[in-house]
């Protein structure tokens, strides 16, 4: 019976960001702010008399952790641009979803079982939808879909 059901669907989702800042404004902010501020204006962690963390010391994690945010932000943006270059689709075609990952700046495209899945979580915070497999876990944006009922027509076929 499930293979009847899987047979007759067939789907193509359009998996393209609107912009390559589509969901990067609040990293770039942070990142920037992480860097900006304890370079223009020190300052340390204590807790009354006793210091935690001298200016120095806090100034110099809080560069290094606004550096790696940005640094993982440029990569999510890298990923958009691909993806966008690439008019990247997902397809639903009976049991095989087959969809876009961007590797070395180029997208190639993978697929996997619908009834592989282990399950799907959405995570409405950072607007992703989470499917685990048995060997990996992939990741998909929902703001990338065309619209909203886009997504859900596609968690919808995912089960």
């Amino acid at each position: 019976m499930e293979q009847e059901q899987f047979a007759s669907v067939h789907k193509t989702f359009n998996y393209t960001p609107g912009s390559i800042f589509t969901n990067q404004w609040s990293n770039l902010a942070f990142g920037i702010g992480m860097i900006v501020v304890p370079a223009i204006c020190p300052f340390g962690l204590r807790i009354r008399r006793l210091h935690i963390l001298s200016p120095a010391v806090l100034s110099t994690i809080l560069i290094i952790g606004g550096i790696v945010l940005l640094v993982f932000t440029w990569l999510a943006m890298r990923k958009a641009r691909a993806l966008i270059r690439a008019g990247a689709t997902i397809t639903v075609d009976g049991n095989r979803v087959t969809y876009p990952t961007v590797k070395s700046g180029r997208v190639e495209y993978d697929t996997f079982s619908i009834s592989d899945i282990e399950y799907i979580k959405y995570d409405a915070k950072e607007n992703q939808c989470k499917v685990s497999l048995p060997d990996r876990y992939l990741v998909f944006e929902t703001p990338y879909f065309d619209s909203q009922d886009a997504y859900e027509e596609f968690r919808a076929l995912l089960g």
